[in-house]
């Protein structure tokens, strides 16, 4: 296992797996990393104390098919409380990936009512009900508008639902409650209390972004945005603030239809104008937008445009199932393995 912190940043990377130290290195994420942690030293003591906060990326794409990023999903950990951001494509295979049994996701925040940021929703509504045997209902925070699509969800589904209610699979446990949300705290629960704030992301308006906060630490999740003074407010003095971002080709880049497109998210200038503004111990990307930019080249174009625009603190670019921990440090951990994962195929099944 390799072993890194800065302890002036409190940023520390963990590594237990060489494939994902190749991957970093080939992206030039961890050469970048590494590089604004040797600035400010390194030490090997790692904390031995839970984490505050567990962040996992579950889903760190936007609407486009790539090899290896999912939709866009945030589950964040405290303690026992499990709260999920956001619903993108394949969010019950990220799950059951990281040995986290849906069945045990009944919070979610939406940010907006994309598709892409929903897609994946009816799917853990309903799945992990009749499959896994889930017996709380789903509690939804979303911005106005959320009530309606749940509405338009339940009828789409509701020949499947009718037909699978039983003894087995009870009614009140496929039910919905849904908050429509106001900036301000949304949720105060468990010690976990979640701020949600305005975000500017034009035709996906109104849109939301969530600062996380426990124990003393805490994370911000843009949503999807363009620069936003909010954004900045919400996060000062916290631990992590993890960023969409958006870059294209420069051919792309020219094309009238796709002006609008990058006016509504963050580009890696805006990005290391938010990050600069804040300071967090770690900056990270999920929901990353990339057209004609692909893969590990595409990642380093993005992490050279944000330190080329002045930001030379911890940054890293996000993949699909690495954890970040908060708590004396900030600690950026690889996917969990897969190796020897069992099957989840029953509400009985060990998981």
């Amino acid at each position: 296992m390799l072993q890194m912190a800065a302890s002036g940043g409190g940023f520390m990377i963990r590594n237990a797996r060489c494939a994902w130290m190749r991957r970093c290195s080939s992206a030039s994420a961890l050469g970048t990393v590494l590089a604004a942690l040797f600035l400010v030293g390194t030490s090997p003591a790692v904390s031995a104390a839970p984490p505050a906060l567990r962040i996992h990326l579950l889903g760190t794409g936007g609407p486009e098919l790539t090899p290896d990023r999912a939709g866009y999903a945030t589950l964040v950990e405290g303690g026992d409380t499990l709260l999920l951001f956001d619903a993108g494509r394949g969010i019950l295979q990220r799950l059951y990936e990281q040995r986290i049994n849906p069945k045990r996701i009944t919070r979610i925040f939406l940010t907006h009512l994309h598709s892409d940021h929903i897609a994946g929703l009816p799917d853990l509504w309903i799945t992990p009900w009749f499959l896994l045997g889930r017996t709380a209902p789903l509690e939804i925070w979303g911005p106005p508008g959320t009530r309606a699509m749940v509405s338009g969800m339940l009828a789409m589904y509701g020949h499947d639902v009718a037909s699978r209610v039983n003894r087995f699979n009870p009614a009140g446990a496929i039910a919905v409650t849904v908050h429509e949300l106001a900036p301000g705290t949304i949720f105060d629960r468990d010690g976990m209390r979640v701020t949600a704030f305005a975000v500017e992301h034009d035709d996906g308006n109104p849109a939301f972004g969530y600062r996380i906060d426990r124990a003393g630490h805490a994370a911000v999740l843009s949503g999807d945005t363009t620069y936003s003074a909010n954004v900045v407010a919400a996060a000062q003095d916290v631990d992590l603030v993890v960023s969409n971002v958006i870059a294209f080709s420069p051919r792309l880049s020219a094309l009238p239809e796709m002006q609008g497109v990058l006016a509504k998210l963050t580009t890696p200038e805006q990005a290391a104008r938010l990050f600069v503004e804040t300071r967090p111990k770690l900056a990270i990307f999920s929901h990353i937008v990339k057209k004609e930019l692909g893969g590990a080249p595409g990642d380093a174009a993005i992490l050279s445009r944000v330190r080329a625009a002045g930001y030379s603190g911890p940054l890293a670019m996000g993949h699909d199932r690495e954890v970040i921990e908060l708590g004396k440090s900030v600690t950026l951990l690889p996917p969990p393995s897969i190796v020897d994962l069992p099957d989840l195929d029953s509400k009985s099944a060990p998981f």
